[in-house]
């Protein structure tokens, strides 16, 4: 805002000196009429002779004859009407000039503001050591460190196989109802012939938000901040249709696991998997959505933690700074 102000302010002081120099050039140009162009009179008895100086044609000599004044009256009203003319002329010309600058600077985006967009309007609520505490008394596997990284590593895979348009992948990590509602969303753009391309993904930070725990379901809100490049391209040429691949956003997210109640961790190697309750086989969350030894389709929800819902922090975001939640509903 400050920037715009002083653009105006320059706008307006460019605008004075502007308005000054027509009524300078004019005064000037009053005074020193070139002999030789549109403004030189045919004066009769002799009146041709004017000198340059502005003393001589200021104190023009009383010797003229009656005819000779009376010409010379009448060449001054002409130069003074065309002069007014002019700077009438000038005025409107400046004023229309300066007041479209003055909209163009206001209406200017600023390349440094415009650099980053949608920048979190709050922070939510870490509860993480509170969260971690309750979680580790009937989860001792649970490692909060190694979910969290697990969680950015989901969030990735997610926007990745969204601006491929490979929702299948993600089959395993979103419950059921979460991944409908995202593949529709999917289809509609490939009906459209549109990709909405996410690119140069960078997870700034991570922590647990809240934890919801209901009669069946245990739901962990994880809080992550997030900077990506956000744009819609046509698919046949490439052309952007929506956003600016220069801009870039920077969105805190809200991403919710559920698990059912009483499951524990499960690690290999560090990593959270699945079991695939078909043939008992490990089966990492972010894989292909399948077990990759007997091809059946795998829920994580019954077994690990689901992510059953996604969204972003905006303006009308109300935070919840209980931690733990018990809810009977």
């Amino acid at each position: 805002m400050k920037k715009i102000q002083k653009k105006i302010l320059v706008v307006i002081l460019s605008a004075i000196v502007a308005f000054s120099m027509p009524t300078a050039l004019a005064v000037d140009a009053y005074y020193n009429l070139p002999l030789d162009t549109g403004n030189h009179h045919r004066y009769s008895g002799g009146s041709r002779s004017r000198s340059r100086s502005r003393s001589n044609s200021r104190s023009r000599s009383r010797s003229y004859s009656s005819s000779g004044r009376s010409s010379s009256s009448s060449g001054s009203s002409e130069i003074d009407q065309k002069t007014a003319i002019i700077l009438v002329i000038a005025f409107l010309v400046i004023f229309v000039s300066v007041f479209g600058l003055i909209i163009w600077c206001v209406k200017q985006p600023d390349k440094k503001s415009k650099k980053y967009k949608n920048i979190p309007p709050m922070f939510p609520y870490n509860a993480t050591e509170q969260i971690t505490e309750f979680i580790k008394q009937n989860d001792e596997n649970f490692d909060t460190e190694q979910f969290l990284l697990w969680a950015k590593n989901i969030f990735i895979t997610i926007q990745t196989a969204w601006a491929q348009r490979d929702w299948e992948k993600i089959r395993t990590i979103e419950k059921e109802e979460l991944f409908e509602q995202h593949n529709t969303q999917l289809q509609e753009y490939i009906r459209l012939g549109r990709i909405n391309i996410m690119e140069n993904i960078n997870v700034i930070d991570a922590y647990l938000h809240k934890l919801v725990i209901d009669e069946n379901f245990e739901n962990l809100t994880v809080s992550l901040r997030a900077t990506m490049n956000d744009y819609i391209i046509n698919e046949k040429n490439g052309k952007v249709l929506m956003g600016n691949k220069n801009e870039v956003f920077d969105t805190i997210y809200q991403m919710t696991f559920t698990r059912r109640k009483g499951i524990k961790t499960n690690l290999i190697n560090g990593l959270i998997v699945n079991v695939c309750p078909h043939c008992g086989a490990t089966v990492e969350s972010a894989s292909a959505g399948v077990c990759q030894y007997c091809g059946s389709v795998v829920h994580s929800g019954e077994f690990n933690w689901v992510l059953s819902n996604l969204e972003s922090v905006d303006e009308h975001f109300v935070d919840d700074t209980r931690g733990i939640i018990f809810s009977n509903n």
